[in-house]
């Protein structure tokens, strides 16, 4: 009888092939994963500063003449064109920006608490 020792070395080899391009494809699918909740997580984050300005302008206080953003981020208010037909309030817009993900708000706010350097 003959042994086929050829085929099972052949088996084996291909066996740690597919295992090895399989442990690819995950690792590559793992870190798309971290990349992209980073960037959720950036996105959220300039949502939460954008809202956070926002309502403390609603409330009637400035917020800080120069706000930043957590790290490498920044915030700015514009005041918007349109009227309101409410008296002593305006609209703005306010844009905040963290690692390049940017938020931003409009909203409804007196006109008292609308920080100097907003165009």
């Amino acid at each position: 009888m003959r042994t086929r020792q050829g085929w099972v070395l052949l088996d084996v080899l291909m066996g740690m092939i597919i295992v090895s391009i399989l442990g690819a494809l995950l690792g590559a699918a793992a870190a798309m994963h971290d990349r992209a909740a980073h960037h959720l997580d950036d996105t959220r984050a300039a949502m939460r500063q954008a809202e956070s300005a926002l309502l403390t302008m609603q409330s009637n206080q400035i917020p800080p003449e120069k706000p930043t953003v957590g790290n490498g981020g920044f915030l700015t208010v514009k005041k918007l064109p349109a009227q309101s037909q409410t008296p002593g309030m305006t609209w703005i817009e306010v844009r905040a920006t963290v690692h390049a993900r940017t938020a931003t708000l409009v909203g409804l706010v007196p006109e008292t608490s609308i920080p100097v350097g907003a165009k």
